[in-house]
């Protein structure tokens, strides 16, 4: 597998196996150029339109950036999951300090690993 090495890259891979494992919701992207590179937003919606998940995917640093960390909690406070993807070197670092920020409401995936955390809706 080619490393994905652009926020828009990995969103197209994300997107890809979002649809197939969750056919019943909907997914919308988003994509925002900032100093640091083009941060890209998946919304993750359930059958009656309700926006159920938050999926940043973000380039190089930008989680560390106060505005985004404080986006993530707010999200998270409203009962909206919230996953966000960091380059993968980068991805221990975002675990620790988003963890200390958030505890365990936001979920970090690096890069590589846009394959797993795929199922949304009722367990």
């Amino acid at each position: 597998m080619v490393p994905m090495t652009t926020a828009p890259d990995v969103l197209k891979g994300r997107l890809m196996f979002l649809q197939s494992e969750n056919p019943s919701l909907t997914f919308e992207d988003d994509r925002m150029e900032t100093e640091y590179g083009e941060r890209c937003l998946i919304r993750v919606f359930d059958s009656s339109d309700n926006v159920i998940a938050l999926e940043f995917i973000e380039p190089e640093e930008l989680w560390q950036d106060p505005d985004a960390v404080e986006e993530y909690i707010e999200t998270a406070v409203e009962g909206i999951e919230v996953t966000v993807i960091v380059p993968s070197a980068e991805k221990a670092d975002a675990e620790g300090a988003l963890r200390q920020d958030a505890g365990d409401q936001v979920r970090v995936l690096g890069y590589d690993e846009i394959g797993s955390s795929l199922r949304y809706g009722p367990a």
